[in-house]
């Protein structure tokens, strides 16, 4: 399976600046990823591919400026569903299931933070999840830099 690591800043990115796969080699691959690579489906289907996980919960792209905004309500709306079915998860969980259950168990961690999903860098790699639960500023317009594929 490919997913994409996308590079985000509060300033625009120069192209010169842009990630690149030997930045993922030390830590990155063997940890989640196969390896990393140029994206083989260009940049313009990655940003979409990016949009429409992240559309529906309020954030907004303009193509002129390859920008994100991610309005005031965004964490909320992005976790939401997530939050509910963790909420339902556990509930119906017994404590024999939770002490011997791999696959609830792993359920509930990718419903926490999804680690096979985008990844995005601004001075360091996180999942999704984690940039949008501990980094991002909502409010904030992002600006779009270099983006890769990897495997796992």
């Amino acid at each position: 399976m490919h997913s994409r690591i996308c590079q985000l800043s509060q300033k625009p990115i120069d192209k010169s600046d842009y990630i690149t796969e030997d930045m993922f080699y030390d830590d990155f691959v063997g940890t989640v990823g196969d390896y990393v690579q140029e994206s083989p489906t260009g940049r313009k289907e990655d940003i979409e591919w990016l949009m429409a996980i992240i559309e529906d919960y309020g954030a907004i792209y303009n193509s002129s400026e390859e920008s994100i905004l991610f309005p005031i309500g965004f964490k909320e709306n992005y976790f939401k569903e997530s939050y509910e079915k963790l909420k339902e998860t556990v509930q119906n969980m017994s404590l024999e299931q939770f002490a011997s259950d791999s696959i609830i168990v792993s359920t509930l961690k990718l419903l926490i933070d999804s680690k096979y999903g985008f990844y995005i860098y601004t001075t360091h790699w996180q999942t999704l999840d984690n940039f949008v639960r501990c980094e991002l500023k909502e409010g904030e317009k992002y600006y779009i830099g270099g983006i890769l594929d990897y495997h796992f």
